[in-house]
């Protein structure tokens, strides 16, 4: 039996292969941006949302046909924030008192700062073609407390691990564990 050791020269190419495959991997990376400004935002929002039961779940434009009844998507969203867990249903409470809901809007590549007003539209799908981008956001009645724009591409269904990852990641962003607008002071002048 014969055994090689690695000498410098290849040992540099092991490395490169590695730092190749870490980069291929990146291809199936969520992003996600967000923004906070002037947000109403507070983490206690979560914590009320988490104690006062189940929250209102929207979904426009499920890009999964097979998901008819917006379940999956759903089920993605289920206890995956910061702080007190969240959970989901697409039927408002009749004793729901403050009206949390958080929004995902496959449909719109940027959507609009009016998302919590808009009422719930039947749901239709949109197939996904590659790219699934998401626009989502957190309300407290039709105030809009956090937003965020998401993308993955390459997920082939509701249980996909990159699709799991991408809602994960969204729900992160919507509930972050400070307050966004805690160095952003406008007192007397115009912000």
């Amino acid at each position: 039996m014969q055994h090689e050791l690695l000498g410098a020269g290849s040992l540099g190419a092991v490395a490169l292969l590695a730092a190749a495959l870490g980069l291929a991997g990146c291809a199936d990376t969520a992003i996600v941006h967000y923004s906070y400004y002037n947000s109403a935002y507070t983490p206690g929002h979560v914590d009320l949302a988490a104690a006062s039961g189940q929250s209102l779940a929207v979904i426009r434009d499920n890009p999964f046909p097979e998901d008819v009844d917006n379940r999956g998507v759903v089920a993605a969203m289920q206890g995956r924030n910061f702080g007190p867990k969240m959970y989901f249903a697409q039927v408002q409470r009749p004793d729901d008192k403050y009206g949390y809901k958080v929004i995902l809007d496959f449909g719109s590549k940027g959507g609009s700062y009016d998302e919590c007003m808009r009422p719930p539209s039947p749901p239709a799908h949109t197939p996904a073609k590659g790219e699934i981008s998401v626009f989502a956001v957190f309300c407290v009645g039709n105030l809009l407390l956090t937003d965020a724009l998401g993308s993955i591409s390459g997920a082939s269904g509701p249980d996909d691990p990159r699709f799991q990852r991408l809602i994960g990641d969204i729900m992160v962003a919507l509930t972050p564990p400070y307050l966004p607008d805690r160095d952003h002071h406008c007192f007397m002048r115009a912000c």
